[in-house]
């Protein structure tokens, strides 16, 4: 399993063809597993469609994507809770590093129940699982209503912040950190796209808007995260 205390950069990889042989050294996966698709009060779920081939020894953290239909708003009620912890028990089958990762970004009237489906899935912390999940930068700064007691890591999106993107930068430029404690061990980062957090983090996870190639690698700063 992978120290919870290295430092390490890890690659956001979608459902979409790779094409590279391996990551530079160091660094890791973190790929689509899984897309659970909520509309109303139905859950559907489908599994990664594009191949993966990555070397032996690379650390490899599947991801259950949680998607909402705007049409028909969803209550996540215990059918639909149970459907996404089903995808994170079949990701953390498949997890190399004893890492997943819950990608979700639950409205204002889902919160009561994605702190319900994370008391669902404290079993897997208990078998020695470690629950990674992203957050909505606002979440970890002036909205602080995720229940990080029930994570081992939560990864703010620093990246497509909306309105509240100048204001979060600016916090960031003069603190250095999240407000939230439990949000300043690990930063969400766009490749091609200022960095607001550098240094003070154990883990980076970097998306891309398009495919991983070769020549990407090298716009990543790999260094230790915690310069």
């Amino acid at each position: 399993m992978t120290s919870q205390t290295t430092p390490q950069t890890l690659l956001w990889m979608w459902d979409r063809p790779q094409l590279f042989s391996s990551p530079p050294a160091g660094v890791g996966i973190a790929y689509l597993h899984a897309t659970v698709r909520l509309s109303g009060d139905q859950a559907r779920t489908s599994w990664r469609q594009w191949p993966l081939r990555i070397a032996p020894g690379v650390t490899v953290v599947p991801v259950v994507h949680v998607t909402l239909d705007n049409l028909a708003p969803s209550p996540v009620d215990e059918a639909q809770q149970q459907a996404i912890a089903a995808a994170l028990e079949h990701a953390a089958a498949h997890s190399r590093s004893g890492w997943v990762q819950l990608d979700f970004e639950a409205r204002r009237s889902q919160r009561e129940a994605y702190a319900a489906l994370l008391e669902r899935l404290q079993p897997l912390r208990e078998r020695g699982v470690r629950l990674s999940a992203t957050a909505l930068a606002s979440w970890c700064m002036g909205d602080p209503w995720l229940p990080a007691g029930l994570l081992d890591e939560v990864v703010p999106m620093y990246f497509r912040m909306g309105a509240d993107a100048a204001r979060i930068r600016q916090r960031l430029q003069a603190t250095g950190a999240a407000t939230v404690p439990a949000c300043r061990d690990a930063a969400g980062l766009l490749l091609g796209e200022p960095w607001p957090v550098r240094g003070g983090v154990k883990r980076r996870y970097v998306f891309h808007t398009g495919t991983w190639k070769n020549e990407d690698f090298k716009k990543i700063d790999t260094t230790d995260a915690n310069q």
